[in-house]
């Protein structure tokens, strides 16, 4: 029986995205011997998911399993990924038996590793004053994402303790953002700031910059947590999806 899997992502042009990608495609191929793993991206970077879903249909493949690497049911999840694979169905007689994976925030177990990320940054803040938490993740339309979002931000607030929470979502403007985090209530004596991105890019290359920026301002008002790619086991979360949905 022939089996692939194939890694969906959404391309960049960042050097250490690029890097976390690849990383990505190194862990999925040792811990899934018995598959053929390929890479796609849904722009910037090729192979594009169209031409790698057109290898596994063109040598006849029996199992396929879509990875998305994201974390939301964004449009990229819900309307891209499912349009490109049902017009390529139109092109093939018979294609492989399909298994899609669901985003990151469907696992129980992606809270718990963001969530212990979120106490070892909390040692760092004096709990008895005024704190806050900012939720930062990349700028979406689709409501459920939103949603999700929202969740997220209120759930590890609540198990914190933390009174005020707030989300952000941000574009590539460096101005934009920094003009959110300034113009929070001044009132909190600390912000801790969680990025949502499951690579290294220039949304996160900026977010870095502005907090600097502004901390030199502001004494240190904004303690940012680690990204995604540094927390440990979250690729691994990401292969281990693919045993339940299969199974």
């Amino acid at each position: 029986m022939k089996k692939g899997i194939l890694l969906c992502c959404h391309g960049t042009r960042s050097i250490e995205g690029i890097k976390d990608t690849i990383k990505l495609l190194r862990i999925f191929k040792k811990k899934n011997k018995s598959y053929t793993v390929k890479i796609g991206y849904l722009e910037i970077r090729k192979p594009t998911i169209k031409d790698q879903l057109d290898f596994f249909f063109r040598r006849k493949f029996d199992n396929l399993v879509i990875v998305p690497a994201m974390i939301f049911s964004g449009n990229h999840v819900t309307k891209d990924i499912p349009k490109i694979l049902n017009n390529l169905k139109k092109n093939y007689k018979t294609s492989p038996k399909i298994f899609v994976i669901p985003p990151l925030f469907k696992s129980k177990d992606f809270f718990n590793i963001i969530q212990n990320n979120v106490i070892k940054n909390l040692r760092t803040i004096n709990r008895k004053k005024n704190n806050g938490l900012i939720v930062i993740a990349s700028k979406t339309i689709n409501l459920k994402a939103k949603f999700e979002m929202n969740f997220l931000a209120e759930t590890i607030a609540k198990k914190n303790k933390i009174n005020f929470y707030k989300k952000i979502l941000v574009t590539l403007s460096k101005e934009n953002l920094k003009k959110e985090l300034e113009n929070l209530n001044l009132k909190y004596d600390r912000f801790l700031i969680l990025p949502i991105f499951l690579f290294r890019g220039n949304l996160l290359d900026n977010l870095i910059s502005v907090i600097k920026e502004i901390n030199k301002k502001s004494k240190n008002k904004f303690i940012l947590c680690s990204h995604l790619t540094n927390y440990k086991n979250i690729f691994n979360l990401m292969n281990n999806l693919i045993k339940f949905k299969i199974t």
